[in-house]
C-alpha cells in the first residue's frame, strides 16, 4: 500500500487555496454526509480545504504516515461492514493523526479518542491492565455503533460528527436555539451556535475527505484513494489465557516488539489481564501459519490473580490460601514479610496451571460453528477460543474442534 501522505516535490499551483464549488465529485462526498451541495461555496470550508492541502505537502501527516498500512485498511474493511459512508476514515485522521496510543490534553485516547467514561458507556474496558480506548479494532466497532446511533437519534450523518465531537446534548440544544439543523446555520461563526472546536472539526473532516476526490493533488502526495474498495483487515485475532507476555508472543514470530505492542496498545503491562480464559491479542495476518506452527504453550505456565489484601491479613495467611511460597509472592511483588503496604493494597499472587496435554477433539459436521459446539458440550465459547485460537466461528466440515481431555 502507498505511503497515506508522502512528502514529495509539490509546484506551488498546488497548493492553491479553494476548489471548483461545482465539481461533482465533490458535490457526491457532501451527499455522503448528507449534506447539501449549496455547502461547497461555505468559505469557511475553503479555507481549511487550502489548510489541510498545504498541511498534508508540506509537513506529510509524519504521524500517520508509519501507521497508515496496518490502520487504513483495517479502518476501511471494518467501516464498510457498517452503514458508515466510507469518508469517516477521516474522523480518525483529525481525531488522533492515526496514532494508536495518543492521548490528548483532557484525556480522551486511541484512534477514535474516547473519553474514559464515553469509552465505558460502549463497552471499553480501562481498569489497571487495559484500556480498550486503545484497542484499535473494539474501538473502531465501539465508534461504529456509537455514530450510528447519533444518526439514528438527528438523521443525518453530519450531525452525527458533530455530536460526536461536542455530545449530543450540546447539538440538541444549538439545534432548538437555532430553530433548525441546517448545516449553513449551525457551523455559522457569526451565530456561535456551536462550539469553536466543533465547527471546525466537522470542516476538517469534510475537507480531508474533499481532498481524497482531487486526482491531480493526490497524484503527486501519493494519497491512497481505495475508499471505494476497502481492503482485507492484515490485522488477525488470537485468544490467548492470563498473563500471556508481548515479549514471548513477539519471540515465536520473530517479529520486533515494538511492531506487536503498536498492534495491542491496549495491553497497559505488556501481558493479558488475569481472570480471563480467554483474551484478544492481535498479531500480523501474514504472521498466522507462522504462530499456529511454531507457538506452543509452556508446560506449566505462570498464571496470576489479584487479591485485595484486608486489614490484618498476612502473607503467611495468603501462602495458605493459594497453595503459593510466601516468598514467591513477596518477590512477585517486591514487598517485605511486614510492609504496611500489605494493607489495602491490591497483590499479584503467581499460580501455576498445567496446561492440557492429550485434548479431546471435535470432528466438526456441515454447519456446524464454534458456538453450536460449545453448546454441544456444554462449554462456554471463550473456553474453546482459548483452546482454538485460530479457528473462525464458522466450521468446515471435518475440521477438528479441540475440547479437553
Amino acid at each position: 500500500m502507498k505511503s497515506f501522505f508522502a512528502l514529495l516535490l509539490i509546484p506551488l499551483g498546488l497548493l492553491a487555496s479553494g476548489f471548483d464549488s461545482h465539481d461533482q465529485k465533490k458535490i457526491e462526498v457532501l451527499r455522503h454526509f448528507d449534506i447539501p451541495a449549496s455547502y461547497l461555496k461555505d468559505p469557511y470550508l475553503h479555507d481549511m480545504y487550502a489548510q489541510k492541502k498545504r498541511e498534508c505537502v508540506l509537513q506529510g501527516f509524519a504521524d500517520s504516515t508509519e501507521n497508515a498500512d496496518v490502520f487504513i485498511p483495517m479502518l476501511t474493511s471494518l467501516i464498510a461492514q457498517s452503514d458508515l459512508p466510507s469518508e469517516f476514515l477521516f474522523v480518525t485522521l483529525v481525531e488522533s493523526q492515526l496514532h494508536g496510543s495518543a492521548t490528548s490534553r483532557r484525556g480522551a485516547a486511541g484512534l477514535w479518542q474516547f473519553m474514559e467514561s464515553t469509552g465505558k458507556l460502549h463497552g471499553l474496558r480501562v481498569n489497571q491492565f487495559v484500556d480498550e480506548r486503545r484497542d484499535h479494532i473494539k474501538s473502531t466497532r465501539a465508534a461504529i455503533t456509537y455514530l450510528s446511533g447519533l444518526k439514528k437519534q438527528f438523521g443525518k450523518w453530519y450531525l452525527a460528527l458533530i455530536a460526536y465531537n461536542c455530545g449530543d446534548g450540546r447539538l440538541s440544544r444549538a439545534i432548538a436555539k437555532a430553530g433548525t439543523s441546517d448545516i449553513h446555520v449551525l457551523t455559522d461563526p457569526k451565530r456561535g451556535l456551536l462550539p469553536p472546536e466543533s465547527r471546525k472539526y466537522i470542516r476538517k473532516v469534510i475537507a480531508l475527505s474533499l481532498l481524497a476526490t482531487d486526482e491531480i493533488f493526490l497524484s503527486k502526495i501519493q494519497f491512497d484513494t481505495s475508499l471505494e474498495t476497502p481492503q482485507e483487515n492484515p490485522i488477525a485475532t488470537v485468544y490467548l489465557p492470563e498473563g500471556e507476555n508481548i515479549d514471548r508472543i513477539a519471540a515465536v514470530l520473530e517479529m520486533p516488539k515494538s511492531n506487536l505492542v503498536k498492534l495491542n496498545t491496549h495491553l497497559k503491562k505488556g501481558v493479558t489481564p488475569p481472570n480471563e480464559q480467554a483474551y484478544p491479542v492481535y498479531i500480523p495476518k501474514e504472521k498466522v501459519d507462522d504462530f499456529r506452527q511454531k507457538f506452543r504453550p509452556k508446560g506449566v505456565r505462570g498464571y496470576f490473580v489479584m487479591h485485595r489484601v484486608k486489614s490484618g491479613e498476612s502473607l503467611e495467611q495468603l501462602s495458605k490460601r493459594y497453595n503459593v511460597p510466601k516468598n514467591s509472592i513477596m518477590m512477585e511483588n517486591m514487598i517485605g514479610d511486614n510492609d504496611e503496604r500489605n494493607i489495602n493494597r491490591q497483590v499479584k499472587i503467581p499460580i501455576n496451571k498445567p496446561f492440557l496435554k492429550k485434548p479431546r477433539l471435535h470432528s466438526a459436521k456441515s454447519g456446524e460453528t464454534l458456538a453450536s459446539v460449545a453448546t454441544l458440550y456444554n462449554v462456554t465459547l471463550e473456553q474453546l477460543r482459548l483452546k482454538n485460537p485460530f479457528i473462525s466461528n464458522a466450521l468446515h466440515e471435518g475440521e477438528e474442534v479441540k475440547i479437553g481431555d
